[in-house]
């Protein structure tokens, strides 16, 4: 039997990343002089990251989750080995992404749940806000010059 698979430009969640991402995100670009550096699949995991001189907004994304928002300042030291890290996630900058990342994972974990339809059910709207809550958090840290981009807290 052979297994039925949904082409990844047709796929539901794949769109609507992609969509809103140039969406909640454009303000880089029109606002701050940033450029889109990489926009691409590396695996199974799809990449966007905007550049602007030594700071990236990394908008990571795997079918199945929520993104991954970093802001990464490039002239800071990184070692993943070391856990030395320059970038910081918007969750550890706004509690309302990560209450939206805590909902899916809550929702997800529970025994006896078919999550086959999670995505038109829950997901999307899910996927929607967090990039909306993700793209004001990163604003308000560049604006700010919060954490690696500048002073912490």
């Amino acid at each position: 039997m052979a297994v039925k698979s949904t082409p990844v430009s047709q796929n539901l969640a794949f769109n609507t990343h992609v969509d809103h991402v140039a969406k909640e995100f454009n303000f880089l670009i029109s606002e701050f002089g940033y450029a889109i550096s990489k926009n691409e699949f590396v695996g199974r995991e799809f990449w966007i990251v905007y550049s602007k001189e030594l700071i990236d907004i990394e908008i990571l994304f795997e079918i199945g989750g929520l993104p991954f928002v970093t802001l990464r300042n490039n002239k800071l030291h990184h070692d993943e080995a070391n856990y030395i890290d320059n970038g910081d996630s918007v969750e550890e900058f706004s509690q309302r992404a990560q209450q939206i990342k805590n909902s899916r994972y809550e929702r997800r974990e529970k025994d006896n749940i078919d999550v086959s339809d999670d995505y038109s059910l829950y997901g999307r709207d899910e996927h929607i806000e967090y990039l909306k809550e993700a793209a004001r958090t990163v604003r308000e840290n560049i604006e700010l010059k919060r954490g690696n981009l500048g002073m912490r807290g």
